[in-house]
């Protein structure tokens, strides 16, 4: 119903397949993530991409993304860093922007 336009409850997750360039335990980092947005109402469009290098860009449409290695972490909003954190951090400043971007229903 999502692909079709129907309803668009809760947000679309997006993560890129791994490559030579990712430095992070990605399916790690997109577990977590896939499991504390199963909640989410708002339509959000989240990314979990395996380079900061390429993540962002790749990733430009989304609303929000994450993306780390070698000890650091980035989150990107359509595609521009936001914020760059110390990889131990990057899930607890992830999860906090999320969740204030469902409080606020993501309005832009």
């Amino acid at each position: 119903m999502r692909s079709l336009k129907i309803r668009e409850r809760g947000p679309e997750l997006i993560s890129c397949p791994t490559c030579g360039r990712t430095r992070i335990d990605l399916f790690s980092l997109a577990e977590k993530v896939e499991n504390y947005v199963q909640t989410m109402e708002t339509p959000l469009k989240i990314a979990v991409m395996g380079c900061v290098v390429n993540g962002p860009g790749e990733a430009r449409e989304a609303d929000i993304g994450v993306a780390g290695g070698n000890g650091v972490g980035i989150i990107f909003k359509k595609g521009k860093v936001w914020k760059k954190v110390s990889e131990n951090e990057l899930m607890d400043v992830f999860m906090a922007e999320l969740e204030k971007m469902e409080d606020e229903g993501h309005k832009p």
